[in-house]
């Protein structure tokens, strides 16, 4: 069975563009043969805000990694052809192996 999705409060005129972010617990992940392992990759959470021009992404890296973590980014929305200079240069960072902390931090 799938696990449930984390609750997020997300302001309004902010868009939910991917929303993989589970309820599972990472202290299990040890190997691969942790049952959620392929909810631990780098694209779990994109909440976008057009108004701020930001967008907070939300991945496990290294991908399907047990020694990996969370880590959620900051970054500027601008146009497509500088987009992914700012990807490389986020406003923010923050890593963690804990769902609840993550969500704390996103919230």
């Amino acid at each position: 069975m799938k696990p449930k999705l984390v609750p997020l409060r997300i302001p309004s005129r902010w868009m939910i563009s991917l929303n993989n972010f589970h309820e599972i617990s990472t202290d299990e992940f040890t190997d691969d043969t942790y049952e959620n392992v392929l909810e631990l990759d780098e694209d779990i959470l994109q909440i976008v805000s057009q108004d701020h021009k930001r967008i907070v992404d939300l991945g496990w890296y290294p991908s399907l990694n047990p020694n990996g973590q969370y880590k959620v980014k900051l970054v500027e929305l601008v146009d497509e052809e500088r987009q992914p200079e700012k990807w490389d240069s986020p406003l923010f960072t923050f890593s963690s192996r804990s769902v609840s902390v993550i969500k704390d931090k996103i919230d």
